[in-house]
Protein backbone atom coordinates (compact mmCIF):
# COMPACT_ATOMS: atom_id res chain seq x y z
CA UNK A 1 0.00 0.00 0.00
CA UNK A 2 1.57 3.73 -0.93
CA UNK A 3 0.14 5.18 1.78
CA UNK A 4 1.49 2.98 4.51
CA UNK A 5 4.74 2.95 2.83
CA UNK A 6 5.10 6.59 2.43
CA UNK A 7 3.88 7.12 6.40
CA UNK A 8 6.62 4.35 7.46
CA UNK A 9 9.25 6.79 5.69
CA UNK A 10 8.11 9.68 7.02
CA UNK A 11 8.11 8.74 10.35
CA UNK A 12 11.77 7.16 9.97
CA UNK A 13 13.16 10.62 8.35
CA UNK A 14 11.54 11.96 11.96
CA UNK A 15 13.03 9.54 14.00
CA UNK A 16 16.62 9.44 12.36
CA UNK A 17 16.45 12.98 12.66
CA UNK A 18 16.60 12.04 16.55
CA UNK A 19 20.31 10.74 15.79
CA UNK A 20 21.54 14.48 15.88
CA UNK A 21 21.18 14.19 19.82
CA UNK A 22 23.42 10.50 20.19
CA UNK A 23 25.53 10.35 22.91
CA UNK A 24 27.47 6.89 21.52
CA UNK A 25 30.28 7.22 19.74
CA UNK A 26 31.24 5.82 16.91
CA UNK A 27 27.75 6.54 15.22
CA UNK A 28 27.44 3.94 11.78
CA UNK A 29 24.75 3.73 9.18
CA UNK A 30 24.16 0.08 10.82
CA UNK A 31 23.76 0.74 14.25
CA UNK A 32 21.33 3.17 13.24
CA UNK A 33 19.74 0.04 11.33
CA UNK A 34 19.98 -2.22 14.20
CA UNK A 35 18.50 0.37 15.85
CA UNK A 36 15.37 0.55 13.78
CA UNK A 37 15.07 -3.02 14.51
CA UNK A 38 15.22 -2.65 17.98
CA UNK A 39 12.76 0.10 18.02
CA UNK A 40 9.96 -1.73 16.13
CA UNK A 41 10.20 -4.73 18.68
CA UNK A 42 9.85 -1.94 21.21
CA UNK A 43 6.88 -0.20 19.66
CA UNK A 44 4.94 -4.00 19.65
CA UNK A 45 5.05 -3.45 23.21
CA UNK A 46 3.65 -0.41 23.10
CA UNK A 47 6.32 2.02 23.89
CA UNK A 48 7.53 3.83 20.61
CA UNK A 49 10.54 5.45 22.15
CA UNK A 50 12.45 8.28 20.48
CA UNK A 51 15.23 6.53 18.37
CA UNK A 52 17.87 7.94 19.52
CA UNK A 53 17.11 6.76 23.06
CA UNK A 54 16.23 3.10 21.74
CA UNK A 55 20.22 3.51 19.66
CA UNK A 56 22.05 4.75 22.47
CA UNK A 57 20.67 2.22 25.34
CA UNK A 58 20.62 -0.44 23.23
CA UNK A 59 24.42 0.06 21.98
CA UNK A 60 25.32 0.46 25.77
CA UNK A 61 23.36 -2.71 26.80
CA UNK A 62 24.97 -4.59 23.67
CA UNK A 63 28.35 -3.33 24.17
CA UNK A 64 29.62 -7.03 25.27
CA UNK A 65 27.58 -8.77 21.72
CA UNK A 66 29.45 -5.59 19.40
CA UNK A 67 32.57 -6.07 20.73
CA UNK A 68 32.79 -3.22 23.47
CA UNK A 69 33.19 -1.03 20.64
CA UNK A 70 30.77 2.21 21.48
CA UNK A 71 31.87 4.55 24.13
CA UNK A 72 29.39 7.27 25.80
CA UNK A 73 30.98 10.98 24.77
CA UNK A 74 32.91 13.30 26.51
CA UNK A 75 32.67 16.11 24.71
CA UNK A 76 29.41 18.48 25.89
CA UNK A 77 30.19 21.63 23.07
CA UNK A 78 26.85 22.93 21.96
CA UNK A 79 24.16 20.17 22.82
CA UNK A 80 21.02 21.48 24.41
CA UNK A 81 20.45 21.50 28.46
CA UNK A 82 19.39 18.26 28.89
CA UNK A 83 21.90 16.08 26.92
CA UNK A 84 24.51 16.87 29.33
CA UNK A 85 22.45 15.10 31.82
CA UNK A 86 21.86 11.98 29.64
CA UNK A 87 25.17 11.78 28.52
CA UNK A 88 26.07 11.45 32.44
CA UNK A 89 22.90 8.85 32.76
CA UNK A 90 23.95 6.99 29.62
CA UNK A 91 27.67 6.75 31.54
CA UNK A 92 26.46 5.34 34.66
CA UNK A 93 24.25 3.06 32.90
CA UNK A 94 27.48 1.63 31.28
CA UNK A 95 29.04 1.30 34.34
CA UNK A 96 26.14 -0.26 36.25
CA UNK A 97 27.05 -4.23 37.32
CA UNK A 98 23.58 -4.96 35.97
CA UNK A 99 25.33 -4.29 32.26
CA UNK A 100 27.95 -6.16 33.25
CA UNK A 101 25.57 -9.28 34.55
CA UNK A 102 23.53 -8.67 31.23
CA UNK A 103 26.79 -9.07 29.20
CA UNK A 104 27.85 -12.50 30.41
CA UNK A 105 23.88 -13.76 28.51
CA UNK A 106 23.55 -13.94 25.06
CA UNK A 107 21.32 -10.77 24.52
CA UNK A 108 18.95 -11.12 21.40
CA UNK A 109 17.07 -8.76 20.21
CA UNK A 110 13.59 -9.33 20.85
CA UNK A 111 15.60 -9.94 24.83
CA UNK A 112 16.89 -6.52 24.68
CA UNK A 113 13.63 -4.61 23.38
CA UNK A 114 12.32 -6.36 26.42
CA UNK A 115 15.02 -4.98 28.50
CA UNK A 116 14.24 -1.66 27.08
CA UNK A 117 10.85 -1.55 27.67
CA UNK A 118 10.99 -2.99 31.17
CA UNK A 119 13.28 -0.19 32.19
CA UNK A 120 12.04 3.22 30.39
CA UNK A 121 8.38 1.87 30.09
CA UNK A 122 7.17 3.76 33.22
CA UNK A 123 9.02 7.18 31.79
CA UNK A 124 6.99 6.74 28.56
CA UNK A 125 3.94 6.35 30.04
CA UNK A 126 4.62 9.69 31.95
CA UNK A 127 5.60 11.31 28.78
CA UNK A 128 2.61 13.65 27.62
CA UNK A 129 2.68 13.50 23.48
CA UNK A 130 1.02 10.15 23.47
CA UNK A 131 -0.36 9.06 20.66
CA UNK A 132 -1.46 6.31 18.11
CA UNK A 133 1.36 3.87 17.64
CA UNK A 134 3.27 4.83 14.13
CA UNK A 135 4.25 1.98 11.42
CA UNK A 136 7.04 -0.26 11.91
CA UNK A 137 10.18 1.37 10.63
CA UNK A 138 11.91 -0.27 7.62
CA UNK A 139 14.96 -1.38 8.34
CA UNK A 140 16.07 -1.40 4.13
CA UNK A 141 15.96 2.26 2.80
CA UNK A 142 18.76 4.31 1.53
CA UNK A 143 17.97 7.33 3.93
CA UNK A 144 20.04 5.37 6.28
CA UNK A 145 22.98 6.66 4.81
CA UNK A 146 21.97 10.80 4.76
CA UNK A 147 23.80 12.74 6.85
CA UNK A 148 21.99 13.33 10.35
CA UNK A 149 22.61 17.13 10.42
CA UNK A 150 21.42 17.39 7.02
CA UNK A 151 18.24 15.02 8.26
CA UNK A 152 17.78 17.15 11.62
CA UNK A 153 17.69 20.48 9.71
CA UNK A 154 14.73 19.39 7.36
CA UNK A 155 12.76 17.50 10.48
CA UNK A 156 12.98 19.31 13.43
CA UNK A 157 14.04 16.70 16.32
CA UNK A 158 13.21 18.80 19.32
CA UNK A 159 10.04 16.98 20.24
CA UNK A 160 12.71 14.10 21.19
CA UNK A 161 14.17 16.44 23.65
CA UNK A 162 11.05 16.37 25.54
CA UNK A 163 11.28 12.81 26.29
CA UNK A 164 15.27 13.19 27.24
CA UNK A 165 14.17 15.50 29.78
CA UNK A 166 11.61 13.27 31.74
CA UNK A 167 13.93 10.62 31.23
CA UNK A 168 16.77 12.27 33.02
CA UNK A 169 14.44 13.33 35.67
CA UNK A 170 13.34 9.89 36.51
CA UNK A 171 17.14 8.68 36.58
CA UNK A 172 16.87 7.09 39.88
CA UNK A 173 13.82 5.42 38.65
CA UNK A 174 15.57 4.09 35.60
CA UNK A 175 18.49 2.60 37.39
CA UNK A 176 16.25 0.94 39.93
CA UNK A 177 14.28 -0.65 36.89
CA UNK A 178 17.43 -1.88 35.45
CA UNK A 179 19.29 -3.48 38.66
CA UNK A 180 15.78 -5.53 39.23
CA UNK A 181 16.19 -7.24 35.30
CA UNK A 182 16.35 -10.84 36.26
CA UNK A 183 20.06 -11.46 34.21
CA UNK A 184 19.56 -15.56 35.05
CA UNK A 185 16.52 -16.00 33.35
CA UNK A 186 18.39 -14.47 30.26
CA UNK A 187 21.19 -16.94 31.44
CA UNK A 188 19.08 -19.80 31.37
CA UNK A 189 17.40 -19.05 27.67
CA UNK A 190 20.88 -19.02 26.78
CA UNK A 191 21.54 -22.79 27.76
CA UNK A 192 18.78 -24.11 25.48
CA UNK A 193 18.54 -24.59 21.78
CA UNK A 194 17.98 -21.75 19.75
CA UNK A 195 16.05 -24.18 17.49
CA UNK A 196 12.05 -23.20 16.39
CA UNK A 197 10.18 -19.84 17.30
CA UNK A 198 11.69 -17.37 19.18
CA UNK A 199 10.07 -16.42 22.31
CA UNK A 200 6.56 -14.16 21.85
CA UNK A 201 7.37 -10.63 23.45
CA UNK A 202 4.79 -10.80 26.19
CA UNK A 203 6.26 -14.05 27.81
CA UNK A 204 9.06 -12.12 28.11
CA UNK A 205 7.85 -9.16 29.21
CA UNK A 206 6.56 -10.88 32.37
CA UNK A 207 9.48 -13.23 32.93
CA UNK A 208 11.86 -10.16 33.18
CA UNK A 209 9.86 -7.99 35.49
CA UNK A 210 9.59 -8.25 39.05
CA UNK A 211 7.42 -10.67 41.26
CA UNK A 212 7.28 -13.35 38.65
CA UNK A 213 8.32 -15.92 41.65
CA UNK A 214 10.48 -17.65 38.97
CA UNK A 215 14.47 -16.40 40.82
CA UNK A 216 14.92 -19.43 43.10
CA UNK A 217 13.48 -21.62 40.26
CA UNK A 218 15.99 -19.90 37.90
CA UNK A 219 18.99 -20.34 40.26
CA UNK A 220 18.41 -23.75 41.16
CA UNK A 221 18.44 -24.95 37.62
CA UNK A 222 21.63 -23.09 37.20
CA UNK A 223 23.10 -24.74 39.84
CA UNK A 224 22.69 -27.49 37.66
CA UNK A 225 22.76 -27.45 34.25
CA UNK A 226 26.65 -26.92 33.57
CA UNK A 227 27.07 -30.18 35.14
CA UNK A 228 24.74 -31.59 32.46
CA UNK A 229 25.94 -29.58 29.05
CA UNK A 230 28.55 -32.50 28.34
CA UNK A 231 26.64 -35.48 27.14
CA UNK A 232 25.56 -34.17 23.95
CA UNK A 233 24.70 -37.07 21.36
CA UNK A 234 24.41 -35.92 17.91
CA UNK A 235 21.74 -38.20 16.01
CA UNK A 236 23.58 -40.35 13.35
CA UNK A 237 22.75 -38.16 10.25
CA UNK A 238 23.94 -41.99 7.83
CA UNK A 239 21.39 -43.11 5.31
CA UNK A 240 23.70 -45.36 3.57
CA UNK A 241 24.00 -48.71 3.69
CA UNK A 242 26.58 -50.55 6.26
CA UNK A 243 27.23 -54.00 5.81
CA UNK A 244 27.06 -56.83 2.62
CA UNK A 245 24.28 -58.04 0.90
CA UNK A 246 21.16 -59.71 2.79
CA UNK A 247 18.37 -59.80 0.50
CA UNK A 248 16.96 -59.90 -3.33
CA UNK A 249 14.48 -56.38 -3.68
CA UNK A 250 13.03 -54.98 -6.44
CA UNK A 251 14.51 -51.35 -5.98
CA UNK A 252 18.22 -50.25 -5.85
CA UNK A 253 20.91 -49.09 -7.29
CA UNK A 254 22.72 -50.03 -10.63
CA UNK A 255 26.02 -51.41 -9.31
CA UNK A 256 23.16 -53.87 -6.82
CA UNK A 257 21.53 -55.30 -9.65
CA UNK A 258 21.68 -59.06 -10.15
CA UNK A 259 23.99 -59.95 -13.13
CA UNK A 260 21.37 -62.60 -14.64
CA UNK A 261 19.29 -59.49 -15.22
CA UNK A 262 22.30 -58.58 -17.92
CA UNK A 263 21.88 -61.51 -20.19
CA UNK A 264 18.14 -60.50 -21.05
CA UNK A 265 17.36 -59.16 -24.63
CA UNK A 266 17.61 -55.81 -24.98
CA UNK A 267 13.51 -55.10 -25.22
CA UNK A 268 12.42 -57.49 -22.27
CA UNK A 269 15.39 -55.41 -19.87
CA UNK A 270 13.79 -52.09 -21.21
CA UNK A 271 10.10 -53.75 -20.23
CA UNK A 272 11.76 -54.67 -16.70
CA UNK A 273 12.93 -51.70 -16.17
CA UNK A 274 9.52 -49.86 -16.68
CA UNK A 275 7.22 -52.29 -14.45
CA UNK A 276 10.62 -52.23 -11.92
CA UNK A 277 10.81 -56.05 -12.17
CA UNK A 278 14.24 -56.06 -12.20
CA UNK A 279 15.92 -58.19 -9.19
CA UNK A 280 18.80 -56.02 -6.78
CA UNK A 281 20.89 -57.51 -3.96
CA UNK A 282 19.76 -55.97 -0.53
CA UNK A 283 22.06 -54.41 1.62
CA UNK A 284 22.04 -54.74 5.42
CA UNK A 285 20.66 -51.37 6.65
CA UNK A 286 20.93 -49.44 9.47
CA UNK A 287 18.35 -49.52 12.20
CA UNK A 288 16.29 -46.39 12.32
CA UNK A 289 15.22 -45.92 15.68
CA UNK A 290 12.46 -44.39 17.05
CA UNK A 291 12.68 -41.39 18.52
CA UNK A 292 11.98 -42.11 22.55
CA UNK A 293 9.18 -39.36 23.99
CA UNK A 294 10.15 -38.58 27.58
CA UNK A 295 7.04 -36.70 29.29
CA UNK A 296 7.87 -34.76 32.41
CA UNK A 297 4.51 -33.93 34.80
CA UNK A 298 4.74 -31.61 37.59
CA UNK A 299 2.29 -31.29 40.44
CA UNK A 300 1.40 -27.66 40.29
CA UNK A 301 -1.43 -27.86 42.92
CA UNK A 302 -0.84 -25.48 45.83
CA UNK A 303 0.40 -28.76 47.97
CA UNK A 304 3.86 -27.53 46.00
CA UNK A 305 4.34 -24.10 47.15
CA UNK A 306 7.55 -22.87 48.74
CA UNK A 307 10.96 -25.74 48.77
CA UNK A 308 8.22 -28.07 46.55
CA UNK A 309 7.73 -25.91 43.84
CA UNK A 310 11.38 -24.53 43.63
CA UNK A 311 12.94 -28.04 43.64
CA UNK A 312 10.80 -29.75 41.44
CA UNK A 313 10.42 -26.95 38.78
CA UNK A 314 14.76 -26.84 38.38
CA UNK A 315 14.50 -30.28 38.70
CA UNK A 316 12.26 -30.78 35.44
CA UNK A 317 13.90 -27.87 33.77
CA UNK A 318 17.31 -29.51 34.14
CA UNK A 319 16.01 -33.12 33.32
CA UNK A 320 14.78 -31.98 30.16
CA UNK A 321 18.06 -30.24 29.46
CA UNK A 322 19.52 -33.76 29.87
CA UNK A 323 17.34 -35.92 27.69
CA UNK A 324 17.19 -33.84 24.81
CA UNK A 325 21.23 -33.74 24.64
CA UNK A 326 20.46 -37.78 24.75
CA UNK A 327 18.33 -37.56 22.08
CA UNK A 328 14.39 -37.82 21.47
CA UNK A 329 11.14 -35.77 22.29
CA UNK A 330 10.90 -33.99 25.51
CA UNK A 331 7.44 -32.45 26.69
CA UNK A 332 7.01 -31.05 29.92
CA UNK A 333 3.29 -30.51 31.28
CA UNK A 334 2.06 -28.91 34.80
CA UNK A 335 -1.20 -30.71 36.36
CA UNK A 336 -3.59 -29.76 39.28
CA UNK A 337 -7.25 -30.55 38.62
CA UNK A 338 -6.36 -31.07 34.98
CA UNK A 339 -3.76 -31.90 32.45
CA UNK A 340 -2.36 -28.39 31.17
CA UNK A 341 -0.50 -27.89 27.96
CA UNK A 342 2.41 -29.44 27.06
CA UNK A 343 6.08 -27.02 26.67
CA UNK A 344 8.43 -28.48 24.11
CA UNK A 345 11.84 -27.65 25.71
CA UNK A 346 13.56 -29.96 23.15
CA UNK A 347 12.76 -28.52 20.39
CA UNK A 348 11.10 -25.03 21.23
CA UNK A 349 12.84 -24.16 24.22
CA UNK A 350 13.29 -20.60 23.84
CA UNK A 351 9.49 -20.33 22.85
CA UNK A 352 7.79 -22.07 25.42
CA UNK A 353 10.96 -21.52 28.58
CA UNK A 354 9.29 -18.26 29.73
CA UNK A 355 5.56 -19.74 29.76
CA UNK A 356 7.18 -22.26 31.59
CA UNK A 357 8.71 -20.33 34.79
CA UNK A 358 5.81 -17.90 34.64
CA UNK A 359 3.13 -20.86 34.92
CA UNK A 360 0.58 -20.22 38.07
CA UNK A 361 -2.18 -23.14 38.51
CA UNK A 362 -5.42 -20.97 40.09
CA UNK A 363 -7.51 -24.91 40.59
CA UNK A 364 -7.93 -27.69 42.61
CA UNK A 365 -6.42 -30.89 42.02
CA UNK A 366 -8.14 -33.93 40.85
CA UNK A 367 -5.16 -36.91 40.13
CA UNK A 368 -7.66 -39.58 39.07
CA UNK A 369 -8.94 -37.41 36.36
CA UNK A 370 -5.43 -36.15 35.24
CA UNK A 371 -3.53 -39.28 34.99
CA UNK A 372 -7.15 -41.32 33.22
CA UNK A 373 -6.60 -38.24 30.92
CA UNK A 374 -2.64 -39.21 30.56
CA UNK A 375 -3.56 -42.62 30.03
CA UNK A 376 -5.78 -41.94 26.94
CA UNK A 377 -3.21 -39.58 25.22
CA UNK A 378 -0.81 -42.44 25.96
CA UNK A 379 -2.41 -45.46 24.20
CA UNK A 380 -2.85 -43.36 21.19
CA UNK A 381 0.50 -42.40 20.85
CA UNK A 382 1.75 -45.79 21.41
CA UNK A 383 -0.66 -47.37 19.27
CA UNK A 384 -0.78 -44.99 16.32
CA UNK A 385 2.55 -44.04 16.41
CA UNK A 386 4.48 -46.48 17.90
CA UNK A 387 6.28 -44.52 20.51
CA UNK A 388 8.45 -45.67 23.16
CA UNK A 389 7.47 -43.21 25.96
CA UNK A 390 8.99 -42.72 29.49
CA UNK A 391 7.03 -40.91 32.13
CA UNK A 392 8.58 -38.32 34.80
CA UNK A 393 6.08 -37.15 37.68
CA UNK A 394 7.40 -35.14 40.47
CA UNK A 395 4.72 -34.65 43.13
CA UNK A 396 4.04 -34.53 46.70
CA UNK A 397 3.42 -37.42 49.44
CA UNK A 398 -0.58 -36.95 49.35
CA UNK A 399 -0.41 -37.82 45.15
CA UNK A 400 -3.38 -40.53 45.38
CA UNK A 401 -3.99 -42.24 41.77
CA UNK A 402 -5.91 -45.15 41.52
CA UNK A 403 -4.27 -48.54 41.22
CA UNK A 404 -5.56 -49.70 38.06
CA UNK A 405 -4.87 -46.51 36.21
CA UNK A 406 -1.10 -46.99 37.34
CA UNK A 407 -1.30 -50.36 36.25
CA UNK A 408 -2.25 -49.20 32.68
CA UNK A 409 0.38 -46.68 32.02
CA UNK A 410 3.34 -49.00 33.83
CA UNK A 411 1.75 -51.17 30.71
CA UNK A 412 2.41 -48.51 28.17
CA UNK A 413 5.63 -45.99 29.49
CA UNK A 414 8.62 -46.58 31.55
CA UNK A 415 7.08 -44.58 34.98
CA UNK A 416 8.91 -43.17 37.55
CA UNK A 417 7.66 -41.21 40.78
CA UNK A 418 9.45 -38.37 42.52
CA UNK A 419 7.78 -37.27 45.67
CA UNK A 420 9.32 -34.28 47.18
CA UNK A 421 9.24 -33.62 50.86
CA UNK A 422 6.21 -35.96 52.11
CA UNK A 423 4.74 -34.69 55.15
CA UNK A 424 4.67 -38.29 56.66
CA UNK A 425 5.75 -41.72 55.54
CA UNK A 426 5.04 -42.85 51.86
CA UNK A 427 2.44 -45.04 51.89
CA UNK A 428 1.10 -45.02 47.83
CA UNK A 429 -1.14 -48.59 47.05
CA UNK A 430 0.04 -47.62 43.31
CA UNK A 431 4.09 -47.49 44.68
CA UNK A 432 4.63 -51.43 43.53
CA UNK A 433 3.40 -50.65 40.21
CA UNK A 434 6.15 -47.50 39.25
CA UNK A 435 9.24 -49.06 37.92
CA UNK A 436 11.42 -46.33 39.38
CA UNK A 437 10.57 -44.18 42.89
CA UNK A 438 12.75 -41.18 44.19
CA UNK A 439 11.50 -39.42 47.50
CA UNK A 440 13.22 -36.09 48.37
CA UNK A 441 13.52 -35.44 52.15
CA UNK A 442 13.92 -32.31 54.15
CA UNK A 443 17.66 -33.74 55.30
CA UNK A 444 17.91 -33.49 51.38
CA UNK A 445 17.26 -29.86 50.91
CA UNK A 446 18.76 -28.91 54.31
CA UNK A 447 21.81 -27.47 52.25
CA UNK A 448 22.25 -26.28 48.99
CA UNK A 449 25.02 -28.70 48.13
CA UNK A 450 23.07 -31.49 49.21
CA UNK A 451 19.83 -30.37 47.51
CA UNK A 452 21.79 -30.11 44.08
CA UNK A 453 23.28 -33.27 44.49
CA UNK A 454 20.14 -35.20 45.26
CA UNK A 455 18.65 -33.26 42.25
CA UNK A 456 21.56 -34.87 39.75
CA UNK A 457 21.53 -38.10 41.80
CA UNK A 458 17.66 -38.48 40.26
CA UNK A 459 18.75 -36.69 36.84
CA UNK A 460 21.46 -39.55 36.58
CA UNK A 461 18.78 -42.34 37.12
CA UNK A 462 16.10 -40.89 35.63
CA UNK A 463 18.24 -40.19 32.35
CA UNK A 464 20.04 -43.62 32.33
CA UNK A 465 18.99 -46.75 30.24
Amino acid sequence: MPDATEAADRELRRQLATLIYSQVVPALPADAITAAGWWNLVARLGCPLPLVVVHDFGLVLTAQRLGGLRQVRRDLGRVPAPIGRYQALLARVAASEAVTELGAAPLRDEMLAVILARVLGDVYLRWAPRGVIPSELPTSSPMYELDRDTLARAHDPGWALAFVQRLVDHERGVLARLDQIEAGALRLLGLFSAEGAGADLGDLYQLLGSGTGATDVVDFSLQLLPSLLETKRRASAQRFSIDGYASVERRGNVDALLPGELAHDEDVFVQKVLFDDLLFYGHERQNQAIRRLHVLLIDASASMRGAREIFARGLALALAKKLSLQGGDVWVRFFDSRLHAKFDLGRTARRDLPRFLAFRSERGRNYARVFSDLAVELGRLVRDEGRQVAITFITHGACHIPTNTVETLAGLAHLTGVFVLPSQPLDLEYLPRLHRVQVVTAASLARPADKRRRALEIIDEAAGP
